[in-house]
């Protein structure tokens, strides 16, 4: 009887663990800087069209493209394109990069009262698709990979920052 109930002690602990690590990072995000990474094809339109099509759509939500280096979202795109081959291969990271503070640091500065400046770059949010398909379908099914990550980033925004629905 006791190893029952610690076994299903232990498996709810588990499960109430499992949560979104980037749940509330993007709260209060409104200004964003796009850097987009092509490696493996050298086509500037389709990088130009692309990257376009990103500003666009995060546009439309209201949130402005700034020059300034922080917040960063940073859209790295990897295709493999074999001819030879019948099957390619591409990799899209969404990643949203933001200053921090270490935890001991904080903790310092206010024992201190002094405001700390040693602030580090962290990952705030981070999805990625990795998939496969044939050199014709290469850059319609990359496009459609960047669009899923582009909704699945704005669905999260909008649960961080429930009010900018209205």
């Amino acid at each position: 009887m006791q190893k029952w109930v610690i076994i299903l002690g232990l498996s709810f602990f588990t499960l109430k663990a499992q949560g979104l690590w980037y749940e509330d990072n993007l709260k209060e995000i409104e200004t964003l800087n796009l850097e987009f990474n092509l490696h493996g094809l050298e086509d500037n339109v389709w990088e130009k069209r692309i990257t376009n099509f990103i500003e666009l759509r995060i546009l439309e939500h209201e949130i402005r493209m700034v020059k300034e280096k922080m917040p960063k979202l940073k859209v790295d795109v990897h295709i493999i394109d074999s001819r030879v081959k019948e099957s390619s291969s591409f990799f899209v990271s969404f990643s949203v990069l933001n200053y921090s503070v270490s935890e001991p640091n904080y903790y310092k500065s206010l024992n201190d009262k002094l405001v700390t400046k040693k602030f580090m770059t962290s990952k705030i949010f981070s999805h990625e698709i990795l998939g496969q398909t044939s050199s014709q379908n290469l850059y319609r099914d990359t496009e459609r990979a960047i669009n899923k990550l582009i909704s699945f980033f704005l669905d999260q925004w909008y649960k961080d920052n429930p009010i900018k629905q209205f």
